[in-house]
């Protein structure tokens, strides 16, 4: 059994409170379905799916459930640069037009680590027109579209996030490699790792056990989530995965079966913009502190967030997997995130153990 340091509450009580705090969460906010791991270390502190993955059907969501992770599938393709940039393969300083030749002439000077943290001024690749959103057939057209086009700001003066940058980086990784990023990531992640649960693209997902995702309607309803970006777009979105496949990949991340932890250590630190000043980016993560800890992670679509937690290295780590298939009040998943790590953040408790 567990308990909180200075009181007799055990690890099942801590359970009930984080469970009730997923219930208070669900309906302030209006939230059909949550799903949460936390970890510390290989231990799972709390694991559990409540509420419904379709509101039309009333389907409870469940610990196999499917969700759409949007733009946490980012994290696949940051794992994939940090493997080449380990095994050095892959320079971060070098321009990404090192290894991709065709990017747009403005771009040639560009580095792989403007791209991988968003300080590239790259502009969007794709457009919003009378509601629909409009994507290019292929990536080659996406480029090809941007030749013309201006930066938005000189790289490293700022960070503006954009979908973009990952399709340079989707390049840069298939080049290197000379595989497709479909076939890498699922030999260097998915198959090393066994996830069984993790899909890029919509295609091949198990339609039985998807969730369905919903946006705020003005009136406080909810509007079906029908977006989803072309085949080529999986190294920035489109990528589905359970509630456990995800915890996996992090936990495997954080105990360094995939890269190094000395390495994360040393890349898990904010990207410095040109004056100096810190960016909420790291290798690809976005990033915060929270007292003397480290917080790494990134949101989908506010939808969905993951954070790992750690010190001065990753011996002693915490791991966060929240999955929502949507809100009614628009709540950012850091604001869901903060509210259940606040029952077990470092400093607060302790695993001692009950005769």
């Amino acid at each position: 059994m567990v308990a909180l340091v200075g009181c007799s509450q055990t690890k099942e009580e801590l359970s009930v409170e984080i469970t009730q705090q997923l219930e208070k969460n669900s309906k302030v906010h209006g939230i059909p379905a949550q799903a949460l791991v936390i970890m510390h270390n290989q231990e799972v502190l709390y694991r559990n799916s409540v509420g419904v993955r379709d509101i039309e059907n009333g389907l409870p969501v469940t610990n196999k459930s499917i969700f759409p992770i949007y733009s946490v599938s980012k994290l696949f393709a940051s794992t994939l640069v940090l493997q080449l940039y380990e095994s050095g393969q892959l320079d971060l300083a070098a321009p990404a037009s090192k290894y991709v030749s065709t990017l747009p002439s403005s771009w040639r000077d560009i580095r792989v680590e403007q791209f991988l943290n968003h300080a590239s001024g790259v502009p969007e690749y794709y457009g919003y027109k009378n509601g629909e959103y409009e994507f290019p057939r292929t990536i080659e057209e996406a480029f090809n579209r941007m030749k013309d086009k201006g930066l938005s700001f000189s790289p490293d003066t700022q960070m503006q996030y954009n979908q973009t940058n990952y399709l340079v980086i989707k390049a840069v990784l298939e080049a290197i490699t000379d595989m497709s990023y479909y076939e890498l990531v699922n030999k260097k992640i998915i198959k090393p790792l066994g996830l069984k649960e993790t899909w890029f693209g919509l295609k091949e997902v198990p339609k039985e056990h998807l969730v369905s995702s919903y946006l705020p309607e003005s009136g406080g309803g909810y509007l079906k989530n029908e977006v989803h970006f072309p085949e080529y777009a999986i190294s920035h979105s489109d990528a589905y995965s359970s509630l456990d496949d995800l915890s996996k990949f992090m936990s495997s991340l954080a105990q360094g079966l995939l890269i190094s932890q000395q390495s994360l250590v040393e890349l898990w630190r904010p990207y410095r913009l040109s004056d100096g000043d810190e960016g909420y980016f790291s290798t690809g993560w976005d990033y915060n502190r929270a007292g003397g800890w480290h917080e790494v992670g990134h949101d989908g679509g506010t939808l969905v967030r993951v954070r790992i937690l750690f010190q001065s290295s990753l011996d002693d780590h915490y791991i966060i997997v929240y999955l929502t298939n949507g809100n009614k009040d628009g709540v950012w998943s850091r604001t869901l995130v903060d509210s259940v790590q606040n029952y077990v953040m470092p400093g607060l408790f302790s695993r001692i153990p009950i005769n």
